[in-house]
């Protein structure tokens, strides 16, 4: 079964989103990509690279967060009327994700920040539905995915905005090099249960007592899931297993 193109699909929507924000705090603040990178601290390759290139990844949060942590105080001082409002526009879905963590950085933006979020969210999308995105370990015990809760997520992340209107989505970190190269220890994975396994390629197992991670393989009275490091199948009897997620996004370690 091969559903890399589907998973490239959502891939490449994240991707969208992601560039669509830079641009504009690229607007807002007058700086290239690379200019916004050096002044947020961060490599100036990593985000002209992003930006201008086919890469197989997007922006992890910590570096989202930077970016929007700088643009909002090179902004300080500027009154809302004064800043350009399809910018603005499309720099709001994202200001109730990254709002706390602008705040600490930047704690002068405040009151910029209230007056964007005033302006009210996107038709369809309000802004409860960004809120943060639940992160669980491959050995996460008492989260029950299907009733959406995980109040033992041991993490939180700023939900993307693909994920915005999906309450049972969440967020899992690779624990291991199995599923290497397509993902490594440490990558943030993008799991949509509200999705079908149509088409799926990537997935993620809820044992009931921890998730598995690798490419799915076959699926009937059992699911057979394949890893890649080393290559070997596993399999799991439906009746057994609480679910099979697809695997939707990525963000990879450290970019």
């Amino acid at each position: 079964m091969d559903g890399s193109r589907d998973f490239l699909t959502d891939l490449a929507a994240h991707q969208d989103d992601t560039r669509r924000l830079v641009r504009a705090m690229m607007t807002l603040t007058g700086l290239t990509a690379s200019g916004l990178a050096r002044a947020a601290g961060l490599t100036p390759s990593t985000l002209n690279r992003f930006m201008n290139k086919d890469v197989g990844h997007t922006l992890s949060s910590r570096t989202m967060l930077a970016l929007m942590a700088e643009t909002f105080t090179l902004l300080r001082g500027r009154a809302l009327q004064t800043l350009d409002p399809a910018a603005i526009a499309a720099l709001a879905p994202a200001v109730p994700v990254f709002e706390r963590g602008i705040l600490e950085l930047a704690p002068e933006a405040k009151a910029l920040l209230a007056e964007i979020k005033a302006g009210g969210a996107p038709a369809g999308q309000s802004h409860a539905s960004l809120a943060e995105l639940p992160v669980i370990m491959a050995m996460s015990q008492g989260i029950d995915v299907a009733g959406g809760d995980f109040a033992r997520a041991p993490l939180k992340a700023p939900r993307p905005p693909f994920l915005a209107g999906d309450p049972l989505a969440f967020a899992l970190l690779m624990p291991d090099q199995s599923m290497a190269p397509r993902f490594d220890a440490g990558d943030m994975l993008y799991v949509s249960p509200s999705r079908t396994l149509d088409g799926a390629a990537d997935v993620v197992v809820d044992k009931g007592a921890g998730f598995v991670v690798g490419s799915l393989a076959g699926a009937g009275a059992h699911f057979r899931i394949a890893t890649l490091t080393p290559r070997a199948k596993l399999t799991f009897e439906r009746a057994k297993i609480r679910g099979v997620y697809p695997i939707v996004g990525l963000q990879r370690l450290g970019i």
